[in-house]
This record gives C-alpha cells, structure tokens and sequence, in this order.
C-alpha cells in the first residue's frame, strides 16, 4: 500500500511516531490541527517524554503549569536540563503517585540537598526504572543519597555523577535482606575500592557496572566475604588507581560470570604483567570475552627501557592471540608537556582466526579476500603529530624506545609530519607488515632523499584513511612503489564523485605490483559496480580476470599477476 499524504498513515503509526517527540514539540505541532489531530494528541494513553530546557524560573513554572500538571499521568520520562526546576522547589512541582506511568528521571546540574529533598516523593512511582542526575556543587554527601535510592522498589538503573572537590560516601555494608534492583550502575564519581564494594553490597542483581575513577587506598583488600553477585557480566573502571593486587583479590571474588572487562591505568606497573593476567583470567575469569586494557606513561624528557617494558612482548603470546585480544602501543605527540605512551590490549572486532592456517579472514569481505597476519605481531599507533617538530629530541627519543618492540602494524597520521621523519621512523620498524595512513593532507614528498634502504621492507598492507583530492594520488603511489612486498591496498574516499579516477590511476600504474584493491566509499549499489565494471572492460584496465564485489561502504577488486 503507498501513502501519499501524511493523514493516510495509521493512528497507530502516529503514536509510535508521537513517542520519539518532546511534548512540547509535539503540542506546538499538532495540537491545533484537525480534530482528529487533536484527538490523537489527547489519547490518554499516548506516551510523552518531556524535556524541561529554559532560562528563567518563571518560564519553568509557566511550563510545569501548563504541560506537565495536566499529563502526569501520561508522562514516562522527564528531563531537567537546568538547576531552576530543582532549586526553586514550589508545592505545585512536587513529582508524586500521580506520575503513574514515569519510567525515566533525568535531572542536570542539581543540587545534591535539593535532590535529596525529592527522593522521598519518588518511593510512591510504581514504574520508575531509570535515574540519571549529574550534581552541580562542590559538597556533596553521597551517603544518603545512595542509601534512600536503593530503596526505590522498581530502579534497573542509576547513573550518579558528582565532580566537586569534597565528595563524601560513607555507606556501610550492607548486613540486611533488603536489596535493590538496580541491574545498571554507573558510578560517574571518584571512591575507593572499600566504598564500591559497599556499594555493591546493596546491588547483588547487578549486570553492567560502570566506574568513572577508582581510587588509590593505603590498605590493602583481603577478603571479600559477604559480596554475593551472580549476575555481573561487565565492568568498566575508565581511571582505575588501585594496585593491581588488590584489584586481583576484587575480580577472584565477583568475575565468575564477567564477560567483558575495561579497564584504564597509569600507576601501578604490575599491571604490565601478562602472566599475572594470563592466571587471573584463566582461573577467575573463565567466560571473559572482551578485553580492553590500557596502561598509560608519562615521559618529560628521557624515556628508557625499564624491566617491566621487556616483559610486553608477552601480551603477544597463544594466550592473547587465541582469544583476540590484540597488543597495542599508541605514542600520542601532543599531549602536553610530555609524550604520553598508552600499552594497550583490545579485541580485533573485524577479524576471526581460521582454525586450520595463519589467515585471518576479514569480516565484511567477500571470501576470497584475505591478509597474512603474523601471530605475535605488536600494532603501533602514532597520534597527534601537530607539535612533533617543535619536540624533535624527544621524538626521536620515542622513537628509538619503540623500536625495540617487535611492532608489524603502524597506524600514523602524517597530516603535520615531516617526511623526513616518517622515512626514519619506518626505517626502525624492520618487522612491519601493515601501514595505515590516516591523514595524507599536508604530506609533502621530498624525492631527493634516497629511499633505498627501505626498499626490503616486508609491508604487504597499505591503507589510506582519508581521500580528499586528486592531488593525494601521488603520494599513494609514492607509498607504494615504497611497499614492492604489498599485496593488499585500501583507500577510503570522502565523495563518491572521484571513484572512477582513483581505480583508473591505481590500475594503470600498478596492476602487476599488487592484485587486491579495496575502495572505502560513503555509500555503494549495483549501479555503481557495474559502471566500474564498463570501465574496467572498455578500457582494458584489466585483461586478467578479475572478481568485484561490494558491502554497504566497500568496493572489492581481486584480479591475477
């Protein structure tokens, strides 16, 4: 059936469609339209979500007055984007029973006593499920607060988030029966390791917990006794500053059931060490299935190979390899002053190891193309390059220290980096087999400087991240008549308005160096391979044979040599 004037859709698509629009959006729309517009609108079991948004308490309450008091009981989400609501606090705004069908309360930048006050009045809520409340002062006790929320009946889930400088939580086990149901918490404030496992003592249906930063603390973990969580399956600490033996002592207790773990560090060096990773996992973690590690150095001035660095190549072992879980060394220039270095472990979300060769079969792409990938290979990342030039010493210190890993993938954004530099730093990575460009922009040949010595190099992977304009092709070429080994080539293009030409230099130029050629464009269809196709054959591009395929954004190219 076709539609072609918006009154022939359904009431019921209406409603649905009513539920992804504010309420204030949709009176303004609808409200003094038709009678049967008017009477979708005041469908007493129409949905609204509602978004509280103004400058001035008197435009709050005049918004309160008309939209809100009249539809509580059609409300299921309100969101305050301003302190005023809160803060000014008349009778008349009182959230109570009436809001019979609210699911989700969303309050920014409120005052933690103000939010106190209204707890109370949410106990009466039978479907509230869902708080998020970010607080705007710089005291604030989180201890009853935590405390009267966990007694909300239905809660599934609480994002709290609280950056002042005194933050106070105090909450004690808990010895009781009485629990929450939160299954989702995000803890978007700092507190010790005592303090969450606290928490967690009020919360034993807890699935997903998020923690923005935990805390350095003098003592030290012994047992965790009374923590009863079955259910937890995810973690997240994004600033996690306990020593890693007591963070071992927390996962042996709660990591049974944890299937995906992140963590980010910068303190503690026994994190660096893959054995004790590869026990705790083994033994404690024995459903882990996403890894993402990331411990971070600071350097100022000199950067030298310390003990814990020649132990890093064990993150590149069967153990991690199996599991695909992928090493990683991301050196970022411009953060400042120093050069902050980030050893990472992540899963490789486009590949799967074949059970019976070395291959690893990229997702997405059609069968026949894959890429040989060593097993112990160690990827590098080089980010930020814009103050490179001003801190040459530094970075050729960097450098030098990266160079005694076994790195075979580099990722580097050559956007603000001298040329002359690139070709010294791929001069010291004699075990690449991939290079990924991100940015070729400012990237400026110098062809004077003898580039013979590079030349066995084992590169048989070039991507280019970022195509803009036909100028660009040069400098492709000039990567890879630098890669004689490739056999893989990837360009990802901004517009699809120069894809003809972009396949039309590459294969003049280099169809016996390399025979798999990818084109990353916004959009692809069957019109447009088939245009390549008239292409290729009209003006022999290719006598080989040759395979094109397509994805949702990739062109696949495969021919002999």
């Amino acid at each position: 059936m076709s539609y072609t004037h918006i009154e022939d859709l359904s009431n019921e698509i209406f409603y649905e469609i009513f539920e992804f629009i504010d309420y204030y959006d949709l009176y303004n729309a609808f409200s003094n339209l038709n009678n049967r517009f008017q009477n979708l609108f005041n469908y007493p079991y129409l949905s609204l979500s509602t978004n509280i948004e103004h400058t001035s308490a008197s435009e709050v309450e005049k918004y309160y007055t008309q939209f809100i008091t009249p539809n509580k009981h059609r409300i299921v989400s309100l969101y305050f984007n301003d302190r005023l609501y809160i803060n000014s606090s008349p009778s008349s705004y009182i959230i109570d029973s009436s809001f019979n069908r609210l699911q989700s309360l969303n309050f920014n930048r409120v005052q933690h006593k103000q939010f106190l006050s209204l707890l109370p009045t949410l106990m009466s809520l039978p479907h509230l499920s869902s708080i998020i409340v970010h607080f705007n002062d710089n005291i604030v006790n989180l201890t009853e607060i935590y405390r009267l929320i966990f007694q909300l009946p239905f809660l599934n889930k609480l994002e709290l988030l609280a950056k002042g400088y005194s933050l106070t939580m105090s909450l004690p086990l808990n010895e009781l029966e009485q629990h929450s149901h939160i299954k989702h918490l995000i803890i978007n404030h700092a507190c010790s390791l005592t303090e969450l496992i606290n928490l967690l003592s009020y919360t034993p249906l807890l699935v997903h917990l998020t923690c923005m930063e935990l805390c350095k603390q003098d003592q030290y973990i012994e047992k965790i006794t009374s923590l009863k969580i079955f259910n937890l399956t995810s973690i997240t600490f994004h600033m996690c500053n306990v020593e890693f033996s007591n963070l071992e002592i927390f996962i042996q207790n709660i990591g049974k059931q944890l299937r995906v773990l992140c963590i980010n560090t910068s303190q503690d060096i026994a994190y660096m060490n893959a054995t004790r990773w590869e026990q705790l996992i083994s033994k404690y973690i024995p459903n882990l299935r996403v890894l993402k590690f990331g411990y971070d150095e600071y350097h100022y001035q000199n950067i030298e190979l310390a003990s814990h660095h020649t132990l890093l190549n064990q993150f590149t072992s069967s153990f991690w390899i199996n599991r695909g879980w992928f090493f990683q060394i991301t050196v970022d220039i411009d953060y400042w002053p120093p050069i902050k270095v980030t050893y990472s472990i992540s899963p490789n979300r486009y590949t799967r190891k074949s059970s019976d060769s070395k291959y690893i079969y990229v997702r997405f792409r059609p069968s026949w193309c894959h890429m040989y990938e060593e097993p112990d290979n160690i990827k590098l990342t080089v980010d930020r390059l814009y103050f490179a030039a001003s801190r040459e010493y530094l970075v050729d210190k960097i450098f030098s220290f990266i160079s005694t890993f076994h790195i075979t993938h580099l990722t580097i954004d050559c956007e603000k980096f001298a040329y002359i530099k690139f070709i010294q730093l791929l001069s010291m990575l004699p075990n690449l087999n991939s290079l990924k460009i991100m940015s070729l922009s400012y990237f400026k040949l110098k062809c004077a400087v003898n580039q013979s010595c590079l030349m066995n190099n084992k590169i048989i992977t070039l991507e280019f991240q970022s195509f803009i304009e036909n100028i660009d092709l040069e400098k492709i070429q000039f990567f890879i008549d630098l890669c004689p080994q490739m056999k893989y080539l990837q360009v990802k293009c901004e517009h699809t308005f120069n894809i003809e030409s972009i396949l039309r230099y590459i294969l003049l130029k280099n169809n016996t160096k390399f025979n798999f050629f990818c084109l990353w464009v916004p959009i692809t269809n069957d019109i447009m391979i088939k245009q390549l196709q008239i292409m290729i054959n009209h003006e022999k591009l290719l006598i080989q044979n040759y395979k094109i395929k397509r994805t949702t954004d990739k062109i696949y190219l495969q021919w002999n040599n």
